[in-house]
């Protein structure tokens, strides 16, 4: 790709040839060097008859002519190139002057800046451009003027330009100032309360920043206290009243140390109807607990009670009792005395014979067990004529 020569590359050649016309001009009226030169020349070289002097002339003047006219040709082209680029500099300086104070279009400004890449300072100087357009708007907010979209535009930059300290405080700035506005309006409208705590917010965000913004807003939160603390007053006392008396301690809290002793007692009596409600809510969790624990004591008693040994039939030498297995296995063991005839049969829960365990005439001693359905229901069926018995088993919940 063949390059274009550059300002100073046409400034070079242009001077080559004037020094050559000076040159030719100086031999010109130095006819006695001229002489000699053409006589050291004719001594080694031998010029045609028809170059006389008079041609020679011609040739050198007619170079001479043409010299000069391509060097004023380049001079132009030069002149004008250089114009037009230093005109398009400028009127894209002011561009981006104007998208920014005017547009709020960053995107705009970014955009103008990428056609500058070969003139690496042009984009020191956009910036420059920049920060004298949000200053100037910035003057405009301090008038009492909104701005939104010099807020939004600054903290988009600043989001995309994290390492820009300059912008990163300009947006303080614009911030800070566009929230005294808001809290100005707040003042208009007698909303005392939310205006200083706007107010308290950018003298946070400003500390050590810019003191300019946070005395003014310390100025103004001081012309209103009086103001704001009548309005947190009765807006904790309405609380109070409405025994929202938790609310009312986090709203009063946060003005409880300005100095004003109302405040300070509303707050102490809502933090102790807090604390009373907090600790009767506790004592009756507690009491909820207990309650609930005793009734599942009940609960489960109630159902080792009814998983019990129990007799449902004792008549005539015969003993029923229903039985709930504890174990997998039931043991049984005792004795019998006497003539007559003995048995122990194990009932399944529909009392049909699941096992006979004995069935003897005249004394016996029985040590037996039997595998069983663990949790399930039995029953024990005992019978004896003419004697007696005395048995134990496990494997039940026993009575």
């Amino acid at each position: 790709m063949i390059q274009e020569l550059n300002f100073t590359q046409n400034l070079i050649i242009v001077l080559m040839i004037i020094a050559f016309i000076g040159i030719i001009i100086y031999l010109v009226k130095n006819k006695e060097i001229l002489e000699n030169i053409k006589q050291k020349i004719s001594g080694k070289i031998k010029l045609p008859k028809w170059l006389n002097k008079k041609k020679i002339f011609i040739i050198l003047g007619s170079a001479i002519i043409i010299a000069v006219i391509i060097s004023v040709c380049l001079g132009i082209v030069c002149y004008t190139k250089e114009k037009k680029r230093i005109e398009k500099y400028n009127n894209d300086l002011s561009i981006c002057y104007e998208v920014i104070k005017n547009d709020s279009d960053f995107e705009k400004f970014t955009s103008i800046i990428a056609e500058h890449t070969e003139e690496t300072e042009f984009s020191s100087e956009a910036y420059k451009k920049l920060y004298q357009a949000i200053d100037e708007r910035i003057e405009n907010i301090k008038d009492g003027n909104d701005d939104e979209k010099l807020v939004s535009m600054i903290k988009s930059i600043k989001d995309k330009n994290s390492s820009n300290q300059t912008i990163a405080n300009k947006y303080l700035k614009v911030n800070g100032y566009s929230n005294i506005n808001k809290a100005n309006k707040y003042i208009q409208e007698q909303k005392y309360i939310e205006a200083y705590n706007l107010f308290g917010t950018v003298i946070t965000d400003n500390k050590d920043k810019n003191k300019e913004i946070v005395d003014l807003a310390i100025n103004k939160q001081n012309e209103i206290k009086e103001q704001m603390l009548q309005q947190v007053i009765a807006q904790g006392q309405e609380k109070i009243n409405n025994k929202d008396y938790s609310s009312a301690q986090t709203f009063l809290g946060k003005y409880k140390d300005l100095g004003n002793q109302t405040i300070v007692d509303m707050y102490n009596n809502a933090t102790n109807e807090v604390n009373r409600i907090e600790a009767e809510k506790k004592a009756q969790e507690e009491a909820e607990r207990r309650k609930q624990q005793e009734e599942e004591r009940k609960r489960q008693q109630a159902e080792l009670d009814a998983k019990k040994d129990k007799v449902i039939v004792e008549t005539n030498g015969k003993t029923i009792m229903k039985v709930c297995m504890s174990s997998n296995t039931f043991r049984l063991s005792g004795t019998f005395k006497g003539q007559g005839h003995f048995s122990v049969e194990l009932l399944d829960s529909n009392q049909d014979l699941y096992k006979l365990m004995v069935n003897e005439i005249g004394d016996y001693v029985v040590n037996k067990s039997v595998s069983v359905t663990k949790g399930a229901y039995y029953y024990l069926q005992i019978e004896c004529t003419r004697g007696s018995w005395d048995l134990n088993w496990s494997g039940t919940y026993g009575d």
